[in-house]
C-alpha cells in the first residue's frame, strides 16, 4: 500500500528581479503546471519568495522552468535566481538550461565568432545572475532509487548531464539542510 503525500514536497523559490525601462513578467512552472505567475513594473527591483507543497505522485525526473519576459528590451535589466529548494534541499541555481528569446540582441550578438563564443559561455555556465529574457529550465531527479522505470534510468544516463537529487527522506541526503533566508 504506497504510503500518502509521500510525495508531496515543499517547494521554495526565491528571485530578484529589475527593469529600469520596462515592465516584465516571470512565470515559475513544475512539471508543465502554474506554481507562479506575476507582472512587476520598471523601475524598481521585486523580490519573488514563494513557498508551496507540490505532490510530484512518483520518484523520476522533475522539471521546474522560469520563464522571464518583458515590454521591451534593456540593457540595465536582471534576474537573479537565488534560491531553489525542494524537500528543504538545494538545487544549484547556476544549472540552469537557457532559451533565450530571440531578439536583436541575440541576433547581433550570433553575427560574429567572439558573440558567438560569448553566447555559448553563457549558455552552459549562466551564474545565479540573468540579463536575458528567455526560459530556464532547471532537471532534477526525486528518489532516483526507486524508480522502475528501466527506460527512463537510461534516458538520463545517457544525457551524461549529473542531476540534481531530492529525496523524500531528507536523511538519505549527503548535503545540509538548505537555508530559506
Amino acid at each position: 500500500m504506497p504510503l500518502s503525500n509521500r510525495f508531496n514536497l515543499e517547494n521554495y523559490i526565491l528571485i530578484d528581479s529589475f527593469n529600469a525601462e520596462s515592465d516584465h513578467t516571470i512565470k515559475i512552472e513544475i512539471n508543465k503546471e502554474v506554481f507562479f505567475e506575476g507582472k512587476f513594473i520598471k523601475n524598481k527591483e521585486h523580490r519573488i519568495k514563494k513557498i508551496a507543497y507540490i505532490d510530484y505522485a512518483q520518484p523520476g525526473l522533475n522539471t521546474i522552468e522560469i520563464k522571464w519576459n518583458g515590454d521591451k528590451e534593456c540593457a540595465n535589466k536582471f534576474m537573479k535566481i537565488q534560491k531553489i529548494i525542494v524537500n528543504d534541499q538545494r538545487i544549484h541555481p547556476w544549472c540552469a538550461r537557457i532559451k533565450p528569446v530571440s531578439n536583436d540582441y541575440i541576433k547581433n550578438l550570433l553575427s560574429t565568432k567572439e558573440g558567438s563564443i560569448f553566447y555559448r559561455k553563457k549558455i552552459v555556465n549562466p551564474g545565479c545572475e540573468q540579463g536575458w529574457y528567455g526560459t530556464y529550465t532547471y532537471k532534477f531527479l526525486i528518489d532516483k532509487h526507486r524508480i522502475r522505470n528501466s527506460k527512463q534510468i537510461s534516458l538520463i544516463a545517457s544525457t551524461g548531464i549529473k542531476l540534481d537529487d531530492i529525496y523524500t527522506d531528507p536523511m538519505r541526503s549527503v548535503t545540509r539542510k538548505a537555508n530559506k533566508k
